[in-house]
């Protein structure tokens, strides 16, 4: 599955991009239960803008990727899938 353009509104606006408390994934609105995990991908050139990721767990009790991108300032969504081997 791939990123898909997404609606998010965050608790703390005045930080870019903020934490965030709601998405709306294929056209319906979640509330997030919890943010489980908050990371920025790093890259050896410094002029590039690194994106920031956040899985949350949302009221559907699904996983979810919110990347938001510094460059666009855009956000997108992903459902999270657990691959088991």
């Amino acid at each position: 599955m791939r990123f898909s353009p997404s609606r998010v509104k965050t608790f703390d606006s005045h930080k870019s991009p903020g934490q965030p408390v709601w998405f709306e994934c294929r056209g319906r609105g979640l509330e997030i239960d919890e943010v489980l995990e908050h990371w920025s991908e790093a890259y050896r050139d410094p002029s590039f803008f690194p994106d920031e990721y956040y899985k949350v767990r949302a009221e559907d009790t699904k996983v979810y990727l919110l990347r938001y991108s510094h460059l666009f300032k855009s956000w997108w969504v992903m459902e999270y899938e657990v691959r088991i081997a």
